[in-house]
Protein backbone atom coordinates (compact mmCIF):
# COMPACT_ATOMS: atom_id res chain seq x y z
CA UNK A 1 0.00 0.00 0.00
CA UNK A 2 1.32 3.47 -0.58
CA UNK A 3 -0.30 6.81 0.80
CA UNK A 4 -0.51 9.63 -2.37
CA UNK A 5 -2.10 12.84 -1.45
CA UNK A 6 -3.70 11.48 1.88
CA UNK A 7 -5.47 8.30 -0.20
CA UNK A 8 -3.97 4.46 0.07
CA UNK A 9 -3.27 2.82 -3.06
CA UNK A 10 -2.83 -0.69 -3.65
CA UNK A 11 0.43 -1.45 -5.67
CA UNK A 12 -1.06 -3.16 -8.52
CA UNK A 13 -3.14 0.53 -8.82
CA UNK A 14 -0.20 1.96 -8.70
CA UNK A 15 1.69 -0.06 -10.82
CA UNK A 16 -1.28 0.16 -13.59
CA UNK A 17 -1.13 4.03 -13.59
CA UNK A 18 2.61 4.03 -13.82
CA UNK A 19 2.60 1.25 -16.70
CA UNK A 20 -0.28 3.69 -18.11
CA UNK A 21 2.39 6.69 -18.51
CA UNK A 22 4.88 4.36 -19.87
CA UNK A 23 6.99 2.80 -17.59
CA UNK A 24 8.06 -0.33 -17.62
CA UNK A 25 7.67 -2.12 -13.46
CA UNK A 26 10.02 -4.73 -12.86
CA UNK A 27 10.70 -6.78 -9.44
CA UNK A 28 14.02 -8.12 -8.41
CA UNK A 29 15.82 -9.94 -5.58
CA UNK A 30 17.20 -8.01 -3.69
CA UNK A 31 19.32 -10.33 -0.55
CA UNK A 32 22.92 -9.88 0.15
CA UNK A 33 23.40 -12.91 2.04
CA UNK A 34 22.84 -16.62 1.03
CA UNK A 35 20.90 -17.28 4.32
CA UNK A 36 18.74 -14.23 4.24
CA UNK A 37 14.58 -14.88 3.45
CA UNK A 38 14.23 -13.15 0.03
CA UNK A 39 13.89 -9.50 -0.34
CA UNK A 40 12.12 -7.90 -3.56
CA UNK A 41 12.58 -4.52 -4.36
CA UNK A 42 9.98 -3.38 -7.21
CA UNK A 43 11.49 -0.81 -10.07
CA UNK A 44 9.68 1.68 -12.37
CA UNK A 45 11.70 2.26 -15.07
CA UNK A 46 11.84 4.29 -18.32
CA UNK A 47 14.29 4.91 -21.16
CA UNK A 48 16.23 1.66 -20.85
CA UNK A 49 17.29 3.13 -17.06
CA UNK A 50 19.24 0.77 -14.51
CA UNK A 51 17.47 0.33 -11.09
CA UNK A 52 18.52 1.94 -8.53
CA UNK A 53 17.29 3.33 -5.11
CA UNK A 54 16.17 6.65 -7.01
CA UNK A 55 13.51 4.48 -9.13
CA UNK A 56 11.86 2.23 -6.64
CA UNK A 57 8.03 1.94 -7.51
CA UNK A 58 7.12 3.85 -4.46
CA UNK A 59 9.41 7.29 -4.98
CA UNK A 60 8.18 7.41 -8.99
CA UNK A 61 4.78 6.77 -7.98
CA UNK A 62 5.20 9.77 -5.28
CA UNK A 63 7.13 11.79 -7.64
CA UNK A 64 4.14 11.51 -10.93
CA UNK A 65 1.52 12.07 -8.99
CA UNK A 66 1.92 13.82 -5.48
CA UNK A 67 0.73 17.10 -6.06
CA UNK A 68 1.50 19.82 -3.80
CA UNK A 69 -0.34 22.55 -2.49
CA UNK A 70 0.12 25.75 -4.01
CA UNK A 71 2.64 28.46 -2.38
CA UNK A 72 0.93 31.61 -0.93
Amino acid sequence: MIKINGHWYSSNEVKEALEKKGYTIITLEISTELRDYPHYETYALINQEEPNVLNTMKSIALKEFQKKPPLL
